[in-house]
């Protein structure tokens, strides 16, 4: 396969780059603006009209009808820049259950869709059973979903005003308020008619944005400690020129170039209904969550004592990447997942 980007996915990836360096750098992502706030508004909208909620909306309903590969190009510079916007369950998951979704709960998903197509709704997606919904007061809509990871559970949405929800800042990531899960008892469940295979790619779309802003995070640290190790003098030359830098740094870079090539091939996979897709998101997963980690760690550490200060934007890479890895079940699921895949033939 061709890993390399056509002229328009190019195009993409520098426009995104470009507007999330210039309206979300790491300063804004340490404020953790609420929803409410009219700068974290407006920086919705601004992407909606980037065309960023319509990538993967279906043409039939005034979408782009592009893939799961532009979509990951758009997740991997937000992760590099700290997005605590959900940006994937409003422009990946959403709109993925929409073009499968048929009776009285696809109206809800279209209302939904096409409020954030507009940039007037940001909507997160959290599974029924997690003790505590991150992106609380950071959205608009907090979608509790049943049976997201359990296909033998009827799959249902209910929606949820995230503004309402009482904020912890006692949160991993500082970039991301949490609160506690609603109960479920409280919230109005909708079924969705979804078939197997459409609810299934839906699925592991929107756990391969989580991969991509992984890489996005990973590269981050990455350019931040190279910088560090041109710059920092010791003993007449820069650290970077010492074998226990230049090699740290050399293995760091192989996680994350793996992990970019992962991601982009299960994309791919995905977009093309390959028969390998199921283990190319799984192997995605865990070569993400483990170059994400080696890469934030390994910033931290080249950037000596600097680096564990809680000035220093080391650690907000090192935070994001470790949430990020949780939300995907942790890297021993990710490579038992795998295991099973591959044992299976």
């Amino acid at each position: 396969m061709d890993f390399a980007l056509n002229e328009e996915q190019r195009m993409l990836q520098e426009s995104a780059r470009r507007f999330f360096a210039d309206h979300h750098p790491p300063s804004r992502a340490r404020r953790a603006l609420p929803w409410r706030d009219p700068a974290q508004q407006r920086l919705w909208r601004e992407m909606a009209q980037m065309g960023w909620m319509s990538l993967l909306v279906p043409e039939s309903h005034d979408g782009l009808g592009l893939g799961v590969v532009e979509a990951s190009l758009i997740a991997e510079e937000a992760g590099r820049q700290l997005l605590n916007l959900p940006w994937g369950g409003s422009a990946v998951l959403l709109p993925l259950w929409l073009a499968a979704a048929t009776g009285a709960a696809a109206a809800v998903l279209r209302d939904a869709v096409d409020a954030a197509m507009a940039g007037e709704r940001a909507l997160h997606c959290v599974a029924e059973g997690d003790a505590r919904w991150d992106h609380a007061q950071q959205c608009s809509d907090i979608v509790a979903v049943r049976g997201w990871h359990n296909a033998s559970v009827p799959l249902q949405i209910a929606l949820c005003g995230a503004e309402a929800l009482p904020a912890d800042t006692e949160s991993l990531d500082p970039t991301v308020l949490q609160a506690p899960a609603a109960p479920a008892a409280a919230l109005a469940w909708h079924a969705l008619d979804i078939g197997p295979q459409a609810r299934e790619k839906a699925r592991a779309a929107h756990r391969l944005m989580l991969a991509a802003e992984l890489v996005g995070v990973a590269q981050a640290a990455l350019d931040l400690a190279c910088a560090y190790a041109r710059e920092r003098v010791q003993f007449g030359k820069p650290i970077g020129s010492y074998q226990a830098i230049k090699h740290q740094l050399a293995d760091a870079w192989m996680g994350v170039d793996n992990a970019r090539l992962a991601v982009l091939y299960a994309s791919a996979a995905l977009d093309g209904a390959l028969p390998d897709a199921c283990f190319a998101c799984a192997a995605a997963e865990y070569t993400a969550i483990e170059g994400a980690l080696r890469s934030t760690r390994s910033a931290i550490q080249v950037h000596g004592g600097m680096g564990f200060t809680w000035e220093h934007d080391a650690h907000l890479y090192l935070k994001r990447a470790q949430r990020l890895g949780t939300r995907l079940g942790g890297a021993s699921g990710a490579i038992a997942r795998v295991e099973a895949l591959a044992l299976a033939g």
